[in-house]
């Protein structure tokens, strides 16, 4: 079952929500296996019951900031390790002169649990896009991810990088 609406509320201004509800079959579910002298993970594949809710909410203040908020909600029947029910992103494109982009965004990973009993604890990130188009065909990126410098762990024993950065440049023919 699924259900979605989108709404305009006003000029430039966007609602989209949707909620869905089944039975997902091999839904991938990560354990963790542990030895002596490595950690691995298995994947196994359960047949589960999703009820999953998705909230999206888009508005261009002006012409040059906007306000981007999506968020995200699961919920299933039995205890799916590795993955969070809930997440959130929040971000403020800035256009300057349309060919210079600044896009800052802070986003939120719920717990996770990833033993019957055992969680990981929820994550915060900062992050900040610079986005330069030279044209519409040749441009270049710079992201800076995880301004927090925060080294939670991911996975069970598997801590984040800390503060990273990257860059590219793209060229469409």
């Amino acid at each position: 079952m699924y259900l979605a609406m989108r709404n305009v509320l006003g000029e430039d201004e966007i609602f989209e929500g949707s909620v869905a509800y089944g039975t997902v079959q091999n839904f991938a579910h990560f354990v963790g296996l542990a030895n002596d002298n490595y950690n691995r993970f298995q994947v196994d594949y359960l047949d589960v019951k999703q009820l999953h809710a998705n909230a999206n909410y888009d508005k261009e203040i002006n012409n040059i900031i906007s306000l981007n908020v999506n968020a995200d909600y699961y919920k299933w029947d039995e205890a799916v390790y590795h993955k969070p029910n809930f997440t959130c992103e929040l971000s403020a494109p800035i256009n300057l002169r349309n060919k210079i982009k600044v896009k800052p965004t802070l986003s939120y990973v719920g717990k996770r649990f990833y033993d019957i009993d055992k969680e990981l604890s929820a994550q915060f990130h900062a992050n900040l896009g610079l986005y330069y188009n030279y044209t519409q065909n040749i441009g270049a990126y710079l992201q800076l991810n995880n301004l927090i410098n925060s080294k939670q762990e991911l996975w069970k024993d598997y801590r984040e990088v800390g503060f990273n950065g990257l860059f590219g440049l793209h060229y469409s023919f």
